[in-house]
């Protein structure tokens, strides 16, 4: 849980010089619920699930995450970083990611690859890149908070919170639940905490990810629109 708030700082840890200069490449980093049938307003994303982004898209590369390639600050699944069209092409040739072992793979491989992810507690996030005229969304990548530059930046270190976008948030059927912890320990924001046996919920850091609703053994937690 002290990855999770402001201020903590690994051994091994990104320098906040290197977060900001790869958070100021992106417009906008964009928190995916899933399996959820949330539309998002129309001027930040028009997609209703993940496997949407996925459906329009031609081609696919499959990369390790340079995240956790780098920090190591846990075991999480590796093969995670996915990258589309004119990207994917642009993934296969660049040099400098080479050593994340880039390769192309099919639509249903790429969906199968964020199944995988979804079920390890990662956190899909949309990167669109600044500098993409379009506002396309050129990577998914399934993120964990310890080693992700990006979210470290945000969560940890206080930098362009702006940046981080949710479509939705999370509400919790009281009688229904349990206490059993599993929702705390896969939000990756630190928003849902047990203390003295009870749940405690803080909606402001929630980005309604679904990661809690997808596991809650009880079907207490359930996703809601943000507005």
């Amino acid at each position: 849980m002290a990855h999770k708030e402001l201020g903590y700082k690994y051994e091994n840890d990104w320098t906040p010089e290197a977060m900001k200069e790869v958070i100021d490449g992106f417009e906008s980093i964009i928190v995916v619920p899933v399996e959820t049938e949330i539309k998002a307003d129309q001027t930040v994303l028009n997609f209703e699930k993940v496997e949407k982004i996925v459906s329009n898209s031609k081609k696919f590369t499959l990369m390790d995450c340079s995240c956790r390639t780098d920090r190591q600050h846990c075991n999480a699944l590796l093969d995670t970083c996915l990258t589309f069209d004119e990207k994917a092409e642009k993934m296969l040739t660049l040099e400098d990611v080479q050593r994340l072992k880039p390769h192309a793979i099919t639509q249903e491989e790429a969906l199968e690859a964020l199944k995988k992810s979804n079920e390890a507690g990662l956190l899909h996030l949309a990167y669109i890149d600044r500098d993409d005229k379009e506002g396309k969304i050129g990577t998914i990548c399934s993120c964990c908070s310890c080693c992700c530059e990006n979210l470290g930046a945000i969560l940890r270190y206080g930098m362009a919170p702006h940046v981080l976008k949710g479509l939705a948030t999370t509400s919790t059927d009281e009688p229904k639940c349990t206490n059993c912890g599993v929702c705390v320990d896969r939000c990756h924001f630190g928003a849902r905490k047990v203390e003295n046996g009870a749940l405690k919920f803080d909606e402001k850091r929630c980005f309604g990810c679904g990661l809690c609703v997808t596991t809650c053994p009880t079907n207490a937690v359930a996703l809601k629109p943000l507005g």
